[in-house]
């Protein structure tokens, strides 16, 4: 208990904005959320949706109960069974693959690959195919390009604000 105790706290420790996590809002979905948010004696739409991803996640919860709501919503909208596809994305990020790597070397995607369907075949699920493994990477490798031409945009701004 006192490992997660000291576990908590480290990751309170890295607590930022995350610049990829901006969620799209009609007008009326944010005056909705602001409005639950406010009436559940929150300041803000912001503290609904961190309090949310707390009791989704496990980390900093509001109680057992919440955490099982939040984990039963979860489970129900994105139909998460034994007998779903383990996606190939979400192998990839699980298992921290650089994914210029795999792409670059034939054999270590391969390896991979492997260990990804000896996963799905230990957890009852079908492996996601190698073309549609293929086709993943491509995008994979496009989002980091997208993620990085942000990053430099979003610095380069950050050094016209300081100038």
């Amino acid at each position: 208990m006192k490992r997660k105790a000291n576990e908590m706290i480290q990751d309170l420790a890295t607590k930022s904005a995350r610049k990829d996590i901006i969620p799209e809002l009609t007008d009326k979905q944010y005056s909705s959320l602001t409005r639950m948010a406010l009436r559940a004696g929150l300041h803000n739409a912001r503290e609904l949706i961190q309090s949310f991803v707390a009791d989704l996640t496990g980390w900093q919860r509001n109680g057992s109960d919440e955490v099982r709501f939040a984990n039963t919503w979860y489970d129900r909208a994105y139909c998460i069974t034994t007998d779903f596809l383990m996606p190939w994305r979400y192998y990839v990020y699980n298992y921290d693959h650089d994914i210029e790597l795999l792409t670059e070397e034939p054999d270590r995607l391969k390896k991979a690959y492997e260990h990804y369907c000896e996963e799905c075949k230990w957890g009852g699920v079908e492996p996601e195919s190698w073309d549609g493994v293929l086709r993943v990477n491509q995008e994979l490798l496009q989002e980091k390009k997208e993620d990085q031409e942000q990053l430099m945009q979003y610095i380069e701004a950050e050094k016209a604000e300081i100038k």
